[in-house]
């Protein structure tokens, strides 16, 4: 039943987090956390902060430790975006088009679900600390990415606007 809420939870704060930048009034600090543009790397913030809170409620409530805490959010988060990145362009590139919204919202819904599934599995065995370290290792690069990236964005299409073209 947990992991029903934890998946309504990324759900519902992730597709609202999609307006959080744009009801702050443009807010320069809320464009760093979530989705400040129509890129597809802004997109990933909508998955990638729920996910987070979501498997450490999961994990906190099963009495997980942090090196088993900070895999599982690595992991999930990782195939979140993975998973995201590459469904987009996977289908935008097969089919020649920009992009679709209700495609893009499905993927939005099978990436997190799997995400989350999979720190969910991940939290059921301790893990050593050297793979927690590595986790929180790889969290604080994806949030670092996702933050500085958001200010100073690479020529690339990932992180282009559609919107502004």
């Amino acid at each position: 039943m947990k992991m029903l809420w934890a998946m309504l939870f990324v759900w519902v704060v992730g597709s609202a987090s999609h307006f959080f930048y744009g009801w702050s009034g443009e807010n320069p600090l809320v464009g760093l956390l979530f989705a400040s543009s129509e890129s597809v790397w802004e997109h990933s913030k909508l998955g990638f902060w729920p996910l987070c809170l979501a498997i450490l409620w999961l994990g906190k409530g099963a009495g997980a430790n942090w090196s088993t805490l900070a895999w599982a959010m690595a992991c999930g988060t990782l195939f979140y975006l993975v998973h995201q990145i590459g469904a987009f362009y996977a289908y935008t590139s097969a089919l020649g088009i920009t992009s679709c919204l209700p495609v893009d919202i499905l993927i939005y819904l099978l990436a997190s679900a799997g995400g989350l599934w999979m720190g969910y599995r991940l939290l059921s065995q301790p893990r050593p600390l050297w793979q927690g370290a590595l986790g929180v290792g790889i969290l604080c690069f994806l949030a670092l990415s996702l933050v500085v990236f958001t200010r100073e964005s690479p020529a690339l299409p990932l992180f282009w606007d559609p919107a502004k073209k």
